[in-house]
């Protein structure tokens, strides 16, 4: 009767092979071991862990929402130069030299060195529009913010030789 239908050879391969892997598979399971050999699903043998719950918390650590901030000893001198130091710094209708030698007094030598060279015409503000505010970092390094007519001026501000300068010049558009 197999003789009357028409089989080519590659169905007869593949249909002997996938015979063979069904005869194995049969004989692996009834022959085979435990249903889950490497313990995945296996229920664990000990009780689980008990947790004193008086015993420390290692759960989130809650932040004092407002850290008081250090407060620099001579925060009015900090402001005073940075006052000063932002009037020298939106005054750019006089040359490059005359601008710098405003800004020197107030400035440290590294700053002075990076500013060399700049055109004061570059500077984007014409006036202070508000009250300046200090962030302070450390005893010794704050920021002053400035409200200028082009956003906010921020002074990095360092201690040198017992007085504040400073350090870096950064403004941002709000």
């Amino acid at each position: 009767m197999l003789s009357r239908i028409p089989l080519r050879p590659r169905t007869v391969v593949a249909l002997g092979l996938a015979a063979v892997v069904a005869i194995i598979v049969a004989f692996g399971k009834l022959l085979g071991g435990p249903a889950d050999p490497i313990g995945f699903g296996a229920q664990p043998q000990s009780a689980p862990s008990q947790v004193d719950p008086t015993h420390g918390d290692d759960g989130v650590v809650e932040h004092d929402p407002s850290p008081s901030p250090v407060v620099p000893t001579n925060d009015a001198q900090a402001m005073s130069v940075a006052n000063k130091f932002a009037q020298q710094w939106i005054k750019h209708d006089r040359s490059a030299t005359a601008w710098l030698d405003a800004l020197r007094p107030h400035s440290t030598d590294t700053l002075v060195g990076e500013l060399e060279g700049v055109d004061p015409d570059g500077v984007p503000a014409d006036r202070v529009t508000g009250e300046a505010r200090m962030e302070a970092f450390a005893a010794t390094y704050v920021e002053v913010v400035i409200p200028i007519d082009a956003g906010l001026l921020r002074l990095r501000m360092v201690t040198e030789r017992g007085r504040w300068l400073v350090d870096g010049i950064d403004w941002e558009r709000v």
